[in-house]
């Protein structure tokens, strides 16, 4: 017998399908764990259309896409996306400590907000990157390990995910 729960993200997957974001392949095999189990859990990517993948020339998209994921926990993110958030993250940094030097201390607290505005996002898109290689996204507290854990954490961020889908959604390569 087939729950509410389960309904659901059968339609949801069939959304992807019809949007073009997972195959039909992926669609049946998730469509099999939902209905006959698993020895895993199986999560679908619910995340909204507005956060699709840019084309691969569309490198300020890539850049903004983890903003646009701002808080979103849940999914998968690929490579591109985490290192190009992560070019954009050290821009951002290096632009507000050139403006805290230039214009003495008014600029501190800019410098400071605008770090502190990065936190979630970051935290988030390595999260999203632990998923993508079928790992916890709490392993993201690994940065709190003093002068080793930021470290092991971008290491860790060189790694491919696991091919095709995972318990935490569809491949973001399939995009």
């Amino acid at each position: 017998m087939i729950d509410d729960e389960a309904l659901k993200s059968i339609e949801r997957l069939h959304r992807l399908k019809s949007d073009g974001v997972i195959t039909e392949e992926d669609f049946e095999k998730s469509k099999e764990k939902l209905l006959f189990g698993s020895g895993r859990k199986v999560r679908v990517q619910t995340t909204n259309s507005e956060a699709t993948l840019p084309a691969d020339g569309d490198h300020i998209g890539w850049m903004v896409l983890a903003l646009k994921r701002y808080a979103d926990f849940n999914g998968r993110s690929g490579r591109k996306e985490y290192w190009m958030f992560e070019l954009l993250t050290v821009a951002w940094t290096l632009a507000c400590f050139v403006m805290a030097i230039v214009l003495a201390g008014a600029a501190a607290g800019l410098w400071l907000i605008g770090l502190l505005g990065l936190v979630v996002p970051r935290v988030a898109a390595q999260a999203r990157r632990f998923h993508d290689q079928d790992r916890s996204g709490w392993m993201a507290l690994i940065n709190l390990v003093p002068f080793v854990g930021p470290f092991l954490v971008l290491g860790l961020m060189l790694i491919d995910g696991t091919p095709g889908g995972n318990r935490f959604g569809p491949s973001p390569k399939l995009g």
